[in-house]
C-alpha cells in the first residue's frame, strides 16, 4: 500500500513541460556583402531601423508576448544565407535561437531581393526548447535612403515531430507559409 501511495505521489508531482510557442517578428537594417540583395550571400552586420542601434521586435505572441514591441535583439554576425549551425543567431527577452540550417529560397527580381528560410531551436525562460522555422527577407533599394537594407525576420512555431496531431500542425504551418508569402509580397512590392 505504501508503494502505491509513493507512486501516486510521484506521478502527481511530475511537472508538465511547457514548450515555447508563438511567433516573433523583427525589423531593422542589414549591411550585406554586396551592394544588392539580389547578389548578396551574407549579412555582415545587423542594425535597428534607420541604420542605427539593434534590430527591434515589431510583433509577437504566445510565449513571446511578454516582450514589448520595440525591444532590441542581438543577432550574430556575419551570417551566411546558406549556412549550417549558428549558435545564438539571435537573443531577446531571455530567449536564444540556435540556428540548425538556412538556405536561399528566392533571390533576384526587380527590385532585387532575397528570401531565406531556415530551422533552429529556441530556448529560454524556463520553457521547454522548441524547434521553429524562420524566414528572413530584404530587398533593394533600402527604405528611408539609409545605407543598410531593411529586413524582416520572423520565427514561427514549429513542431518537434514526436506526436502526430491529426493535421493541426500542417494547417498551422500552411497558414504560416501563406503569411510569410504575403509578407514577402508586401516587402518586395
Amino acid at each position: 500500500m505504501a508503494a502505491i501511495a509513493m507512486v501516486a505521489l510521484g506521478v502527481g508531482g511530475i511537472a508538465q513541460a511547457v514548450p515555447i510557442s508563438g511567433d516573433i517578428t523583427f525589423a531593422g537594417g542589414v549591411d550585406l556583402n554586396t551592394s544588392s540583395a539580389g547578389t548578396a550571400t551574407e549579412v555582415l552586420h545587423w542594425t535597428g531601423p534607420g541604420g542605427t542601434g539593434l534590430p527591434i521586435i515589431i510583433s509577437d505572441d504566445g510565449s513571446f508576448s511578454g516582450i514589448a514591441p520595440g525591444t532590441t535583439a542581438a543577432f550574430a554576425s556575419p551570417w551566411f544565407f546558406n549556412s549550417g549551425s549558428v549558435t545564438a543567431l539571435f537573443t531577446v527577452g531571455g530567449f536564444t535561437y540556435n540556428l540548425t540550417s538556412s538556405k536561399i529560397v528566392y533571390q533576384g527580381g526587380s527590385p532585387a531581393g532575397v528570401l531565406v528560410d531556415g530551422i533552429g531551436t529556441i530556448s529560454g525562460n524556463g520553457l521547454t526548447s522548441e524547434t521553429m522555422d524562420w524566414s528572413f527577407s530584404t530587398s533593394d533599394p533600402s527604405a528611408l535612403g539609409v545605407d543598410a537594407a531593411i529586413f524582416s525576420f520572423q520565427v514561427a512555431a514549429g513542431t518537434t515531430g514526436t506526436v502526430p496531431d491529426g493535421g493541426t500542425t500542417a494547417m498551422m504551418l500552411g497558414l504560416g507559409v501563406l503569411g510569410l508569402g504575403l509578407l514577402k509580397k508586401q516587402i518586395f512590392a
